[in-house]
Parts: structure tokens; C-alpha cells; sequence
């Protein structure tokens, strides 16, 4: 692990948002998950799996897998100077005047420090 930066006093965040639009009705679901900076730690909650692949100096390498990601999952980074990354945002809409519909999910992981 890096000697630059204690990384125990940050914690990464996983948050996913998912909403749909069917039928005049909304459906939201909203969770987060709080991880510990651990180099190499792997991490499973909810089906969603985290992966911190490496730390390099003030920058954290992750892998990202769930049931919507390719088999080997998706990457991200963060960095003190970069604390927010996005994983998937995806959007779709579509029918017609009798039926509408619309989906988002969107998957963020953010590096915070600590509360005292």
C-alpha cells in the first residue's frame, strides 16, 4: 500500500440509483455502500461485487462487476484530486402516446474521508 496517503481515514462509496417510468407510475430503488480502502480488497453486497485492483501513489484502481456489467466487470479510478467516478449511466425511453416508458441506472463510486 502507498506510504503517501493513510488511506484509513477514506472510505469508497458505491451508490446506484435505478428508476423506471411505466404505466403513469415511477419505480425508484436507491442504495449505497460504504467499503474500507484496502489494496486488493474484494467486496460483495447486494450481487454487486468491488475490487480494489491497486493503489498508486494518491490514486485508487477499482473493478466493478453486477449483473449489468461484461463478465470481467468495468473499470474505475479515483484520486484525491479526483474523488468521483462514474460507473454506468445509462438512460432509455420510448413508446407512444398510449404508453410511455423510461429507465435509468446509474452507478457512482466516490472516495470520502471519514467522519470524526
Amino acid at each position: 500500500m502507498s506510504n503517501i496517503v493513510d488511506w484509513s481515514k477514506y472510505i469508497l462509496r458505491l451508490t446506484r440509483e435505478t428508476s423506471e417510468y411505466q404505466s403513469g407510475s415511477w419505480y425508484r430503488h436507491y442504495w449505497n455502500e460504504v467499503f474500507e480502502v484496502v489494496e486488493y480488497a474484494e467486496a460483495t453486497s447486494r450481487g454487486e461485487t468491488i475490487r480494489i485492483d491497486n493503489i498508486d501513489g494518491e490514486v485508487i484502481h477499482v473493478t466493478f462487476v453486477d449483473e449489468k456489467t461484461p463478465k470481467y466487470g468495468v473499470y474505475g479510478v479515483v484520486s484525491l484530486q479526483n474523488p468521483k467516478d462514474v460507473l454506468r449511466n445509462e438512460h432509455a425511453q420510448g413508446g407512444n402516446n398510449e404508453f410511455v416508458w423510461e429507465r435509468n441506472d446509474y452507478v457512482v463510486l466516490t472516495l470520502e474521508q471519514k467522519e470524526s
